[in-house]
């Protein structure tokens, strides 16, 4: 990796609309981006809350790989001030930011402040849901795709998933198990 021109981490890669991570525990032990400040988001880090939280995301035959992957990202999430990884489908991004498509990872690393020109509904929605767009916190309440608020938003994400090779799906659900992830930006071979 060129100092000049990064290349992603073996555990990041690109999508039509940003860069994802493929292994969340590998990611947040290389990024430990900085803890807020803030004494709302530092409660998300007591032991007291780390307990509730494993209880809160335990499935019904108990923790997963997918479950703990939740948890964590959770904490991650709720822990800093704008920066997040979306829990549906594993995008970086920051609260306001858009589906952006960066020319380079050097791009995506330099990127000063987030997309102006996102709407204030959906900043807060980001916010409160930590999902990166409608389609990801409609998959994340276990919706059917029929059942997204915004078909526009999910026929433009997968327009841009097929013109750029990738297609849009749901995650199977060893997947999920796996990782906890629930929306997929697969690659084509084409």
């Amino acid at each position: 990796m060129s100092a000049n021109n990064p290349t992603p981490p073996a555990y990041v890669f690109a999508s039509p609309i940003g860069f994802h991570v493929k292994d969340v525990r590998q990611y947040l032990s290389q990024h430990p981006t900085p803890v807020s400040s803030d004494p709302q988001r530092l409660q998300w880090t007591s032991q007291e809350s780390q307990l509730s939280l494993s209880r809160m995301f335990q499935g019904p035959s108990g923790h997963t790989p997918g479950t703990i992957v939740l948890t964590n990202l959770f904490v991650y999430n709720k822990t800093r001030d704008i920066d997040r990884i979306c829990p549906s489908c594993h995008r970086i991004y920051r609260v306001g930011e858009g589906p952006r498509d960066y020319q380079s990872f050097q791009d995506f690393i330099d990127r000063i402040n987030v997309d102006t020109g996102v709407e204030e509904k959906i900043r807060l929605e980001q916010e409160l849901s930590e999902a990166c767009s409608g389609v990801c916190f409609n998959a994340l309440g276990d919706g059917e795709w029929d059942d997204v608020a915004d078909q526009e938003e999910l026929d433009s994400l997968t327009g841009l998933a097929r013109d750029h090779g990738f297609m849009l799906r749901r995650a199977k659900p060893e997947e999920e198990n796996a990782t906890g992830i629930k929306v997929v930006w697969e690659k084509l071979n084409v």
